[in-house]
């Protein structure tokens, strides 16, 4: 065959198998203009205590030590070396601070580009810092009560990482997905110049659909994932930017290290358009002026997750926009016309401590089972604890929950909260459980000496040998 024509068959094959996307508009945008974080747009989550991480999240962005700086046009994500008696984790004890924000119930999106350009400041080891995704019905807070009592990683509840960089393990950085259904897999990018990269500013984004999703740093296409068959990944999800600190996967931290910054340039979720050839999803695409994102009929809900527009105005609206309840105008009953049907009420939250006795390292059951509901609608329960030495909840949507005593040297008190909802009213209670310590106690028999029938020396003798020894014993403390 010709050589010209073979090598014209041969590019126009390759162009034709290149896929052509269209541009893209912005549909929301946070710059982090001004010196303050837009809270409009995001919550700080300060009772994420996750793998043994050393880090207590706060919301501070105004005292000497904050771990949240708004200037020059970035967002700054400080962690910090310092002991804190952590306030969102009920006084547990903490060796660093840092800052941990998300935009649940505030900017929810389904499918489109999400973009962030990122740098971090340091190459110490352990650090973990991550720019991921969450589905929005997962039970974490903010918790408006929305069908939001989903266990991490069910469906409603699955998660996405867009990057996450590990310090000690520098040369890489991570895509990946957690969920029940198998979905998706987990991609590392290795960094042309190894983890002096991650000092660079560089964008990365997701492009999600209902069939695939895919990654990219800058102009380079990390990884596809087919998730056209996936249960998950096909409702909005949120946007979380944190920085943590040590614990089972950010591994062992630098003693010299005292101070970790990620620095955000700005978030951005567009939409596709045909209109434009945008290739990115910032400032300069179509579109970026609106960083305010539409909601025409003020639900609360934004024009590109409201599958309910023009609901009427007052109205109560799950995170897809939709009516749960509106209070009926005077209905009747056939024999009373005049009656009118009584509105929803609120559940009544009722706790109760483990009845036993409990000592360091026994199971513990906390009851939440006794709440009633007028209504008698089903119940959906959220416990958290509030103060005391902290321990790790177990089935903490559960109407009981569970916890293993942690060591004590003193009765202890531990405080805990339940949140009861019926799907759109909620009631709280508090309960304390009391920790006793265990004391170890040594006595010593005082030998006794039988004189009075030298005959019986034998039985004696066994009584002065039985009586020498030094009996120790452990009793709890009544």
């Amino acid at each position: 065959m010709n050589f010209k024509l073979s090598k014209s068959i041969f590019l126009i094959a390759l162009l034709t198998s290149v896929p052509t996307y269209a541009g893209w508009q912005v549909q929301w945008i946070d710059t982090f203009a001004g010196d303050s974080v837009n809270w409009s747009n995001w919550t700080a989550q300060i009772q994420a205590n996750y793998n043994n991480e050393v880090q207590c999240y706060t919301d501070d962005e105004s005292s000497q030590d904050k771990n949240f700086e708004v200037s020059d046009g970035t967002l700054k994500i400080i962690a910090r070396k310092q002991a804190i008696n952590c306030p969102g984790l009920g006084g547990a004890q903490k060796s660093w601070t840092s800052g941990r924000i998300n935009s649940k119930d505030k900017a929810e999106f389904l499918y489109g580009r999400i973009e962030s350009r990122i740098r971090f400041h340091n190459l110490e080891g352990g650090t973990w810092p991550a720019f991921w995704m969450l589905e929005n019905r997962i039970a974490e807070h903010p918790k408006k009560n929305d069908n939001d009592f989903v266990n991490w990683p069910n469906p409603g509840a699955g998660e996405i990482d867009v990057w996450e960089w590990f310090s000690n393990q520098p040369n890489t950085y991570i895509t990946n997905f957690f969920n029940t259904n198998g979905c998706g897999s987990e991609v590392r990018y290795n960094y042309p110049n190894g983890g002096a990269d991650v000092l660079n500013w560089h964008k990365y984004a997701m492009e999600w659909d209902e069939n695939s999703i895919r990654f990219y740093v800058d102009d380079t296409l990390v990884t596809t994932q087919n998730v056209s068959s996936c249960a998950q990944y096909k409702e909005p999800m949120f946007i979380l930017l944190n920085v943590a600190m040590g614990g089972n996967l950010g591994g062992s931290i630098d003693p010299s290290l005292t101070t970790a910054t990620m620095e955000v340039d700005y978030v951005a979720h567009c939409i596709s358009d045909e209109s434009n050839s945008a290739a990115y999803c910032d400032e300069t695409t179509p579109g970026a002026g609106n960083t305010i994102p539409l909601d025409d009929d003020n639900d609360g809900v934004t024009n590109d997750n409201d599958l309910c527009p023009a609901t009427p105005i007052n109205s109560n609206v799950d995170s897809d926009g939709c009516v749960i309840e509106q209070q009926p105008e005077a209905p009747t009953t056939p024999t009373n016309p005049t009656t009118p049907i009584e509105p929803n009420q609120a559940p009544v939250a009722i706790a109760e401590a483990d009845p036993n006795k409990i000592y360091p390292g026994e199971y513990v059951a906390l009851n939440a089972g006794q709440s009633t509901d007028a209504d008698e609608d089903l119940l959906q329960f959220f416990w958290q604890q509030t103060a005391g030495i902290s321990v790790e909840l177990i089935n903490h949507t559960s109407s009981s929950v569970n916890f293993i005593a942690p060591e004590v040297s003193e009765q202890t008190n531990l405080t805990f909260e339940v949140e009861v909802s019926d799907g759109n009213l909620t009631d709280t209670a508090t309960v304390s459980q009391v920790i006793y310590p265990v004391i170890t106690e040594t006595v010593e028999a005082v030998e006794i000496n039988d004189t009075q029938d030298e005959s019986s020396s034998g039985g004696s003798l066994l009584f002065s040998l039985a009586a020498t020894f030094i009996l120790l014993f452990r009793k709890r403390l009544q």
